[in-house]
């Protein structure tokens, strides 16, 4: 019955899936976001934007911006 089972295999973390589904406009809004520390801390971020149906933990916005997740952005 569990014959083959096996984990997916994503080599994006939630971020990058995030982005690639993204209009150009929102996906640059959000890439400056990511990059601009200073103005956007990741736990801000994380509120901002499940404000508006995007749900991303300060967590995970925290490993990609130090290049520790799946894509190692």
């Amino acid at each position: 019955m569990l014959e083959g089972l096996e984990p997916p295999v994503s080599r994006n973390c939630k971020i990058a899936r995030i982005l690639s589904e993204l209009e150009a406009k929102d996906k640059q809004i959000l890439t400056n976001a990511l990059a601009d520390r200073d103005k956007w801390g990741s736990l801000t971020l994380s509120r901002a934007l499940r404000s508006r149906g995007i749900d991303l933990s300060d967590n995970t916005i925290n490993k990609h911006r130090r290049g520790e997740c799946r894509c190692g952005k």
